[in-house]
């Protein structure tokens, strides 16, 4: 498994970012964890501070943390090969053999940039698109027809891709514990989820929460065993085994 350390974060307190990790490597791992998830929590959230935190929860044995906290490092740096190492390693580990979700699709450029990168290059873009109808109001002779269409189109769907991430930011999910999934109600057991599934979540009542696999099976389940996969929630603690 990958270990990296990070070593300094310009908005942290070093001595507590140094605490984690001395604890971290001296194997007190739960503790390390509890200080990185202090971190973030008090604003600092990077794809770093995840990433160590996955570390951490996977050498206390909380499979389902780490994965989590492996997600939210990936949507922050999708292209860093650590995290993604890791969380091939940690899937297959998983004691449910639930596919991971897949990220692109029509909109391919996801899987390689994050929801920040998206959203920049959608307003530098859909910027230097005003700026050239400006232009043509005050030029209406240039040919500025080829120039709007490059930066147009990429802004546009730069614009739509960073929508379609927001809006699945709160829907995909990873279990933490071991849970019974039923009908709903009290209803019938329909199967049972372990730590690490990656799951759908599409909605919430009376503390439960609806989940839905890939192969499309549904049902409800104890909503504190879940974790969302969106960096902008507290970071995932150690949850009762």
């Amino acid at each position: 498994m990958t270990l990296f350390l990070l070593l300094g974060h310009a908005l942290a307190g070093p001595a507590t970012l140094e605490s984690a990790n001395a604890a971290h490597l001296e194997g007190r791992a739960g503790e390390a964890a509890e200080q990185y998830a202090d971190l973030i929590d008090a604003g600092h959230a990077s794809a770093d501070l995840y990433y160590n935190l996955g570390n951490s929860h996977f050498q206390d044995g909380r499979l389902g943390e780490a994965i989590l906290s492996w997600r939210r490092a990936a949507l922050l740096a999708p292209r860093d090969g650590d995290i993604a190492a890791n969380l091939d390693q940690a899937r297959l580990k998983a004691r449910d053999r639930v596919d991971p979700p897949s990220v692109g699709g029509a909109l391919f450029w996801r899987s390689t940039l994050s929801l920040a990168e998206q959203g920049w290059g959608a307003t530098l873009m859909l910027g230097l698109l005003g700026l050239l109808a400006c232009l043509w109001r005050l030029r209406p002779g240039l040919p500025l027809g080829i120039p709007a269409l490059l930066v147009g189109v990429p802004g546009m769907a730069l614009a739509l891709s960073s929508a379609v991430e927001l809006s699945e930011l709160g829907s995909q999910a990873v279990v933490l514990t071991p849970v019974q999934v039923d009908s709903g109600g009290g209803g019938v057991v329909l199967f049972e989820l372990h730590p690490g599934a990656e799951v759908l979540f599409r909605e919430a009542a009376a503390g439960r929460a609806q989940i839905e696999l890939p192969d499309g099976r549904r049902g409800w389940m104890e909503l504190g065993a879940l974790g969302v996969v969106d960096p902008r929630l507290p970071a995932p603690r150690a949850s009762a085994r």
